[in-house]
């Protein structure tokens, strides 16, 4: 009986604790409302730094370097001295933005020189890829905006997509230069399904 005792906890652990380096992958970033882009000021060798408040003004929380934050870099491919954040909300010229993995997030008055773009204005007409290791169904484009609409051939992520239009959740897209669909460009939870190129 103490020997039971002894295995049944250690089997049970082998059996729900992942082996080392089989860690999930990291979740794909939120999408918000569009993208404030971060940029140094001319002449700067160092990222800014960000001055984090609870509400507009009121409330200071912290000051972030915003190198130190989440950033779209990795799916936007944009410049080295260009850290664009999420934003989630914006009222009386500031701008509420994503400041840690958690997901949290604080308000933020931007400098002139940091640009606050809608994602109908920042995607269109860009070169875009799907991400890898989504489900099946975001790999098929359909002739129209809607699920009801008929699906087309499917995708693969190597497949190059040109944005032609942003509806919503959905991009109206050709592939290959040869074949007009639309698919979604974020999930139902606000998440990237494409990178840039």
């Amino acid at each position: 009986m103490i020997v039971f005792r002894k295995i049944i906890p250690l089997l049970l652990f082998i059996l729900f604790v992942p082996a080392a380096g089989a860690a999930p992958p990291p979740p794909r970033p939120d999408t918000g409302i569009g993208a404030l882009l971060v940029r140094a000021a001319p002449g700067a060798t160092t990222p800014p730094v960000l001055v984090l408040y609870r509400e507009p003004g009121i409330g200071r929380i912290a000051e972030k370097n915003v190198a130190a934050c989440p950033n779209l870099a990795s799916i936007l491919k944009t410049p080295a001295d260009e850290f664009p954040l999420v934003v989630t909300a914006l009222k009386d010229g500031w701008m509420r933005v994503i400041y840690d993995d958690a997901g949290r997030a604080a308000w933020v008055e931007p400098f002139r020189r940091w640009p606050y773009l809608r994602w109908d204005e920042f995607l269109k007409g860009k070169q875009a890829l799907l991400l890898r290791g989504l489900k099946k169904s975001h790999y098929v484009p359909r002739s129209g905006p809607d699920e009801s609409a008929p699906e087309l051939e499917p995708l693969t992520p190597e497949r190059s997509l040109r944005i032609l239009e942003v509806a919503g959740d959905r991009i109206r897209v050709l592939i290959d230069l040869t074949v007009i669909g639309w698919l979604r460009w974020r999930d139902e939870d606000g998440r990237f399904l494409i990178t840039l190129e």
